[in-house]
């Protein structure tokens, strides 16, 4: 027979596991974050711990890198392209999974080919946009690489737009068509507004996954296009151990924006 003691016992030794299993868990993703951005006040060009002072010089010289600016703006461009884009045709690609009158053999045809660049390698991805760039004339350089990256996002803003499309109560458009509305009407008025909260999530998660695309740009971006990825790349390959601190701690504060601002959505009632 098990007493309480026993009973309170275990309780307490399963509390303690997962206490300590959350620690390390956090430990395990946090800790070397928090640690580039300590670093990243260093004085010295290579930093060690714990730093001899604390500086911004290494912040200063990120900006006044004209190279890395230029690829932190390119990246933003591509990304606010690839996002915009993305979102829209995910938004229709969910609608066809979702409310077309088609068969569900071809529904789910379309999901399938959405959905390829999630289960194909994402260099693999990039060597065969890259090879079809080449072959078909588009060659290599801004317009390749905002294709590649569209391409790289569709499938994630696709199935988060299908989800939220598979939510909708099909009773509020409905009623909309009986007092009259149009096709169209409804969408905008009913469809679009209910969509709302998962369109933002959408635009800002496949910002994010543009913005710090790194392989399918190092492919097809040629020397005529350089992002912030790629001179991140070139730095590390250069040791600029500081250098890099500081810029990717700027990069961690833009991720770290996006995703504060997606913790504002609210699902419309």
């Amino acid at each position: 027979m098990v007493t309480v003691s026993e009973l309170s016992l275990g309780a307490r030794v399963r509390s303690g596991f997962f206490q300590a299993t959350t620690v390390a868990t956090f430990l395990f993703l946090y800790l070397p974050v928090v640690t580039i951005v300590y670093l990243s006040f260093s004085p010295g060009s290579q930093p060690s711990i714990p730093l001899s002072g604390a500086s911004l010089e290494w912040y200063a010289a990120v900006f006044a890198d004209a190279r890395f600016v230029r690829g932190l703006v390119t990246s933003a461009v591509i990304g606010v392209i690839a996002a915009t884009v993305g979102t829209v045709l995910g938004l229709l690609a969910a609608r066809t999974i979702t409310r077309s009158r088609l068969p569900g053999w071809v529904r789910g045809l379309v999901a399938l080919a959405v959905a390829v660049p999630l289960f194909v390698p994402t260099v693999v991805l990039a060597l065969g946009i890259g090879v079809t760039a080449g072959t078909v004339g588009v060659g290599f350089g801004f317009l390749p690489v905002v294709l590649g990256h569209l391409f790289w996002v569709l499938p994630f803003s696709t199935f988060l737009l299908t989800a939220r499309y598979a939510e909708l109560n099909d009773a509020l458009e409905e009623a909309a068509r009986d007092l009259g509305a149009g096709g169209w009407t409804v969408f905008r008025t009913v469809t679009l507004p209910l969509l709302a909260p998962a369109l933002v999530a959408s635009v800002l998660f496949t910002f994010a996954l543009s913005f710090n695309e790194f392989l399918i740009t190092f492919f097809l971006a040629g020397s005529g296009v350089t992002t912030m990825p790629l001179e991140l790349f070139g730095k590390v390959r250069v040791s600029a151990t500081s250098f890099l601190n500081a810029a990717s701690a700027i990069v961690l504060l833009v991720s770290a924006a996006i995703a504060l601002a997606g913790t504002y959505l609210r699902t419309p009632t």
